[in-house]
């Protein structure tokens, strides 16, 4: 008798400092989803769970009915020095299973991560078909045979990444997920949200973005109608208020924008919904986004990246530092939480961060409860800037063991220096947010004389600090532990 069981790991991730929780495994489910179409039995593990011994029981028991083990690993987060370790445990156990490696970080570097014993296949791209291919390749004894999107331990690459329209393929199975343990309380969103991921890649070609490696700047998504249905069994199956898209780009096709919402607004359910997007997606649908905020639309994440059109320009964003502002002036209008991330440190660019502190109180300014998120450049390779940071003197990892150490979250090019770091980190954690504090802030400070006189006066001196960004000495940041119990505004 064929073996007929696959197991899909999803390692656990760092970004704890970053996020406060985990989410749903969408990686993984959307692979199992056409092998599930298949008949075969699909194991999901996900390392977040903190369930190892668990799980390792669950590959002694099941390795024998195997087929190969699919990994899912992005860039970062010390996700790839679990995918190894876990490799080479089941290659302990049993040293021909085939192993296989998708995801961010595959897809663009899979020659690298080959160099690796432990890995026998990279799928790239979108993982669907190719995956599903491989495996019945494998079960039919004809793993040999070239696969468009899939590279061998020999360094064949086959083809370019394949991308179809994901409307072909079947509903994320989610039964084979513990959905109870996904369901996450959120400020914005409601006490039951669950994650949910309807189109891939971005149309944009952003220099630092590694969608742009992955995907070539092509976009596809399920229709409005799909993600209607699979929402409101979702809603009517483990009782949801709210759902988190984790697209990259959920508003680069309006009319889908529009059915969706529209959908929402008849349909017998309503639920709160937080999306991402471009400035130009919310500026194309600046005339409609009454009825969306309407329809549940309680939160936004957008990049503007700089306030320097310089900065915009050489990476490419596609908008203008005008186009930023009239987005975050739409937003304010219409009551719709937001939180605008930035990065510094470009390489290739003078002076970014000054303009963009600048351009961020100028934001702030606007509606003090948008939120502001700072990132420092971080050099993907494949994108368009990677070749620029190496001319700078970045040197990027090379090995497997050494991507596996990579954090993204952490200044780590040569021409950002420490006291330019910690500017940033202080500006963003601490000093914004003090000169433009959010409703719960003031009303906290509001209830004490002394406390609305004492923040009076240290508002003063903290818009002189931002103002010729000074951040030493931050005494301002003992008095706000005080009175709040927090380090800084989260």
């Amino acid at each position: 008798m064929k073996r007929n069981t696959v197991i899909l790991y999803h390692p656990k991730v760092d970004f704890e400092p970053y996020y406060p929780c985990y989410w749903a495994p969408l990686s993984i489910l959307s692979v199992a989803s056409p092998l599930v179409a298949q008949n075969k039995n699909v194991i999901l593990l996900d390392g977040n769970l903190g369930d190892d011994e668990k799980d390792k029981s669950i590959i002694r028991e099941n390795l024998d009915n195997c087929i190969c083990i699919g990994v899912s690993t992005m860039i970062g987060g010390r996700q790839l020095e679990r995918a190894l370790n876990f490799a080479a445990f089941v290659k302990k156990l049993s040293p021909r299973m085939p192993i296989v490696f998708g995801g961010p970080l595959p897809t663009i570097i899979p020659e690298t991560l080959l160099l690796s014993p432990l890995v026998d296949f990279v799928v790239r791209g979108q993982g669907e078909k190719p995956f599903s291919d491989l495996v019945n390749a494998i079960k039919n004894g004809c793993e040999d045979q070239n696969i468009p999107g899939v590279t061998t331990s020999r360094g064949e690459i086959n083809g370019s990444p394949i991308f179809l329209d994901k409307n072909q393929f079947p509903p994320y199975p989610w039964e084979l997920l513990e959905i109870e343990r996904y369901i996450r309380q959120d400020k914005y969103l409601g006490k039951r949200v669950m994650n949910y991921v309807s189109s891939q890649g971005c149309p944009y070609k952003c220099g630092y973005c590694n969608e742009v490696a992955s995907f070539n700047c092509r976009w596809k998504s399920f229709s409005a109608h799909r993600m209607l249905n699979e929402i409101q069994e979702l809603k009517k199956g483990y009782g949801l208020d709210g759902v988190k898209f984790y697209d990259s780009n959920f508003f680069v096709n309006p009319r889908r924008v529009l059915e969706f919402s529209e959908g929402l607004l008849r349909g017998d359910f309503r639920l709160s919904w937080g999306a991402s997007s471009h400035p130009k997606g919310i500026i194309k649908l600046a005339d409609n986004l009454g009825l969306i905020r309407s329809s549940g639309l309680n939160r936004l994440l957008i990049g503007m990246e700089s306030g320097s059109q310089a900065s915009l320009d050489y990476i490419s964003k596609g908008c203008t530092v005008e186009d930023n502002v009239i987005t975050a002036e739409i937003c304010a209008r219409h009551k719709i939480p937001a939180t605008f991330t930035f990065i510094v440190g470009i390489p290739g660019v003078e002076d970014d961060i000054v303009p963009t502190l600048e351009f961020i109180l100028k934001i702030k300014r606007i509606w003090n409860e948008f939120d502001v998120k700072i990132h420092f450049y971080a050099p993907m390779p494949g994108t368009p800037l990677f070749g620029k940071a190496i001319e700078l003197g970045y040197k990027p990892p090379g090995t497997p063991e050494e991507w596996s150490r990579y954090d993204y979250y952490i200044a780590q090019t040569p021409w950002l220096n420490k006291g330019q770091e910690k500017k940033v980190r202080m500006f963003d954690d601490f000093y914004c947010n003090f000169l433009f504090p959010p409703q719960w802030f003031i009303d906290l400070i509001s209830r004490n004389i002394f406390s609305r006189t004492t923040y009076s006066l240290l508002r003063k001196l903290v818009g002189l600090r931002c103002k010729f960004h000074f951040y030493c000495f931050p005494y301002e940041m003992n008095w706000f532990r005080k009175i709040t119990g927090k380090k800084v505004f989260d």
